[in-house]
């Protein structure tokens, strides 16, 4: 009697642990679908969007300046995106002192891992002395790759070919003056959140200008999802020059990501 007491439990347990498996992998597996879902709409849905951050930058002196930047980002069709950017930036000695913008042409994801880039950006150094413009073009391709559910890489390697012209302050982009022609990368461990993203990076271009090989950054990013047209765009970059220990300058950034249509 205890032996068909004991083979019948044993069988409505295995049972119920089959069924729970089974209620398991199917709620995993709507996640996903649901996941997916929501990450091709949001993909297909972001037409226009626009960043815009202002930032505090100290140097190795302790010389401040300001900046505030607007950067638009356009969907021309499935396989090519239009971002333009406009820089305007102050200094405690004068107010009025640089002014930046760019234009650059963004490929998609190829199969979500892999994108190719290539942008124009022109800077406008009123203050201090000599004051110049510096025409920069650049070229990259850049990939990404999960290797655990909540941790993506990203890396990016390109070539940058740079002008600057002294003494003028024309807002044309230029050909004239002393040229460099460099390499420039960008490597980025990004630990990913429910409705954001932690990001530690290495690298000597983002947004906007390049950097000097000689003087690379090392930054802490923060993205937050505040709802869904709107996200937080923090950062604390580090600039050193040679050596990682002789700093060059500091960056603060507060800014947010707004989902046009």
């Amino acid at each position: 009697m205890r032996t068909k007491l004991y083979g019948h439990l044993l069988v409505t347990l295995l049972l119920l642990t089959i069924r729970v498996a089974q209620a398991q992998e199917n709620d995993t597996t709507r996640i996903r679908t649901t996941t997916a879902k929501i990450q091709r709409e949001k993909e297909r849905e972001e037409r226009i969007s626009v960043l815009t951050y202002t930032r505090i930058i100290s140097d190795a002196h302790g010389h401040y300046r300001f900046d505030e930047n607007i950067v638009p980002n356009f969907r021309l069709n499935n396989w090519l995106r239009l971002e333009a950017g406009i820089r305007y930036g102050q200094r405690t000695q004068k107010f009025n002192s640089f002014y930046h913008y760019k234009l650059e042409l963004q490929t998609k994801w190829l199969w979500k891992t892999v994108r190719v880039l290539t942008r124009i950006s022109d800077n406008v150094i009123r203050y201090p002395s000599p004051a110049y413009r510096k025409t920069n073009e650049l070229a990259a391709i850049e990939g990404k790759f999960i290797p655990l559910h909540s941790l993506q890489l990203i890396g990016g390697l390109g070539y940058l070919v740079s002008a600057r012209q002294n003494n003028n302050t024309e807002a044309l982009p230029t050909r004239k003056g002393d040229h460099s022609n460099y390499g420039i990368f960008k490597v980025a461990a990004r630990y990913l959140l429910p409705k954001g993203f932690l990001e530690t990076s290495f690298g000597s271009y983002d947004t906007f200008n390049p950097y000097e090989p000689d003087k690379p950054f090392l930054q802490e990013g923060f993205e937050y999802e505040l709802s869904k047209r709107c996200t937080t765009y923090d950062y604390f970059r580090y600039e050193y020059n040679k050596s990682i220990f002789t700093p060059y300058n500091y960056f603060l950034s507060f800014g947010l990501k707004i989902r046009l249509l």
